[in-house]
């Protein structure tokens, strides 16, 4: 198991994380015509999705984790040793998944490989998926990205820009960003259905957190799983003292920031995600020590909140969630270090001037992605408001209108943000 780990991280590492180390390295030890080299080597598409399944495939089998129906699909000898590697390709290549996730566990998906009827297509899936998937990404994501391409200009004119016309790109790209990986990972749920097989769910509206740590229990669900099962937990999780968990949290996300790419940048997004986690986690820990029983009336009385209090309260949260989130973005939309500080010069400029177009694509297109969430709230808070809604005609109605604005207004074709990584 050891082995085949490192075999499969090792790959990874040559092929992701070979130009950038050597990089690091002196040129008394490592000469530049290699250090040139090891960064010209080609990223193999997909690299990271379908190592992390290797992975997964190699741990739960060894865990005993899997089925026993697919542990003797994997066991198989002699002449059916090539049925049971057609299946295991086909769990690593499945294509609708394969460049950019969700990243699907061996034990969630090996049970699933067998002859399919065109019976058992989830059709309510295959449309939801599909037509909501590349709403986001054509609709949404395409045209917001018109606008914020302007934060890659360079450090000198992005200083140079008002607050107003700053702040707009910023949440702009904070909800194409959602948008476009959100939208593909619907479009691959949406694909896998048809084929028959279900994909885990990667996104549960990640904007309603009130938390950092919320955010993660709704952002690229499989990613925050997959390092839960097969890093948080076999480095002892929470289970070997606070100061162990803090550590425990910011080594997961440093390594999951390192994942999204081999860049200092990359890894100082990790590491403040993980430095907020732990910090939360600390807090919470302490809330629940210092807190004292209301005894008395009186004490009843004093503790107790209104409902306002409470709405304030979850306002202000999820507020600072949400700009803590969309702030940590600027790493992976500026090149550089100096054009994340440039940045932080325009936006505190306090020059109100601005152009019409970047706040107009805000409002326009931006406004689909408060829309969708809005529709995850009420899914949470209001659900039988929402299941009467989604078996009513509104629904296929809304369909036919997410059709018709992808078809009358596409964004310029661009690729899925997360095929880099």
């Amino acid at each position: 198991m050891a082995g085949t780990v490192a075999a499969n991280l090792g790959l990874l590492a040559f092929f992701k994380y070979a130009g950038f180390l050597t990089n690091l390295a002196p040129d008394v030890l490592i000469p530049v015509s290699w250090k040139i080299w090891f960064s010209d080597i080609p990223l193999p598409v997909g690299i990271s999705f379908y190592t992390f399944q290797g992975i997964s495939l190699v741990v739960d089998t060894w865990r005993r984790d899997v089925s026993p129906h697919a542990l003797e699909m994997l066991q198989r000898r002699g002449r059916n040793r090539a049925a049971s590697l057609r299946d295991l390709s086909f769990y690593i290549s499945f294509f609708p998944q394969l460049v950019a996730g969700p990243i699907v566990k061996a034990r969630d998906f090996l049970d699933q490989i067998g002859a399919k009827a065109w019976r058992e297509i989830d059709w309510i899936t295959v449309r939801r998926g599909l037509i909501v998937g590349y709403f986001l990404k054509i609709f949404v994501a395409d045209n917001l990205a018109e606008q914020t391409g302007a934060l890659t200009i360079g450090a000198e004119k992005v200083a140079g820009m008002s607050t107003v016309v700053s702040l707009s790109l910023l949440y702009s790209y904070s909800l194409q960003i959602f948008a476009d990986f959100a939208g593909y990972s619907l479009i691959a749920i949406g694909l896998g259905a048809l084929f028959g097989y279900k994909l885990p769910p990667n996104f549960n509206f990640p904007y309603l957190s009130t938390s950092i740590t919320e955010f993660w229990r709704r952002w690229h669900l499989s990613l925050s799983s997959w390092l839960r099962d097969y890093l948080y937990i076999p480095l002892g999780g929470n289970r070997k003292g606070a100061g162990r968990t803090y550590f425990n949290l910011f080594l997961v996300m440093f390594l999951g920031g390192l994942w999204h790419g081999a860049a200092w940048k990359f890894a100082i997004w990790g590491s403040l995600h993980g430095i907020f986690l732990a910090i939360e986690r600390l807090a919470s820990r302490r809330q629940g020590t210092d807190q004292v029983p209301a005894q008395s009336p009186q004490a009843t009385r004093f503790f107790s909140i209104s409902a306002f209090q409470r709405f304030c309260i979850y306002t202000i949260k999820w507020l600072l969630t949400f700009h803590v989130v969309t702030f940590l973005w600027l790493t992976f939309m500026m090149p550089d270090m100096q054009s994340i500080g440039a940045f932080f010069e325009a936006a505190t400029s306090m020059r109100f001037s601005f152009s019409g177009p970047p706040v107009f694509a805000l409002g326009f297109y931006g406004v689909a992605v408060v829309a969708y969430h809005a529709w995850g709230w009420l899914r949470e808070h209001r659900s039988s408001i929402a299941t009467r809604l989604a078996r009513s005609r509104l629904e296929p109605l809304c369909h036919a209108l997410l059709i018709f604005l992808v078809v009358t207004n596409p964004g310029a074709p661009r690729g899925f943000i997360y095929f880099q990584f």
